[in-house]
């Protein structure tokens, strides 16, 4: 099994970057590469064991299932069940912290997958840095620029 992980400070409180990152279907909101995002069936973001189809540019079709979602902990677990990527069995976890100087957020996205030995160390390589952190950033500039117009 590979684990990967990626981590950053977020200028933005957690309630404000929880808001973006709870709602399950609105992952094309905050992750670059993101063509479209939608809830199979209709069901809403935060359903634990909604299917979300995520097309991406340079990957296709994903679909992740929601397994976990805490309000409490602001945490939201998914699986990937369904993708053209050279992994299996793939989970992660999203979860945010308070930074209580500045009101800033620590936030953390873990994945763990298994992968060919030919595809695993570029998969492991590319999920914190052109998946995780790429997330971060664009949340970052989000919840900044947001911040400029209050």
């Amino acid at each position: 099994m590979i684990h990967v992980m990626a981590s950053s400070v977020i200028p933005a409180s957690v309630p404000s970057v929880w808001e973006l990152v709870r709602d399950f279907g609105a992952l094309g909101c905050w992750l670059p590469g993101v063509q479209s995002c939608v809830i199979e069936g209709n069901e809403p973001g935060e359903r634990v064991g909604a299917i979300r189809r995520v097309e991406m540019g340079d990957v296709g079709l994903i679909r992740e299932q929601l397994l976990a979602l805490s309000d409490l902990d602001h945490t939201v677990t998914f699986s990937i069940v369904e993708s053209a990527l050279p992994i299996r069995n793939y989970r992660s976890t999203i979860s945010l912290l308070p930074i209580t100087k500045g009101d800033h957020t620590f936030i953390q996205w873990r994945g763990q997958f298994e992968a060919p030995v030919e595809h695993a160390a570029s998969m492991e390589y590319r999920m914190p840095k052109d998946v995780y952190q790429p997330a971060f950033d664009r949340l970052t500039e989000i919840l900044v620029f947001e911040a400029t117009l209050a």
